[in-house]
């Protein structure tokens, strides 16, 4: 868990203080619809979302259309590099 006031984050685990870098935005979270092909192996992904809500109607609009082994990935899309190293 981890509270934010301005650029210094609190967190539950160590260190248990620190500073964001300048400009730091927060990352945006994709909900991506994917294709498992068992055959052979392969992943194609189908939709992307901002929203699991949005993801989960996609899933379920497929199957209806004979659509099987979908799921469901969860990207974090980040601004900057320096961004995503801070988030690691």
């Amino acid at each position: 868990m981890h509270i934010r006031l301005g650029r210094l984050i609190l967190r539950s685990w160590r260190p248990f203080a620190m500073w964001l870098p300048a400009g730091y935005a927060e990352p945006l979270i994709t909900y991506l619809v994917e294709h498992f092909d068992q055959r052979d192996g392969e992943v194609s992904q189908l939709g992307g979302f901002f929203s699991e809500r949005e993801a989960d109607a996609c899933i379920a609009q497929l199957e209806v259309e004979g659509w099987i082994d979908l799921r469901i990935n969860i990207v974090t899309v980040h601004h900057r590099v320096t961004d995503w190293q801070w988030n690691r």
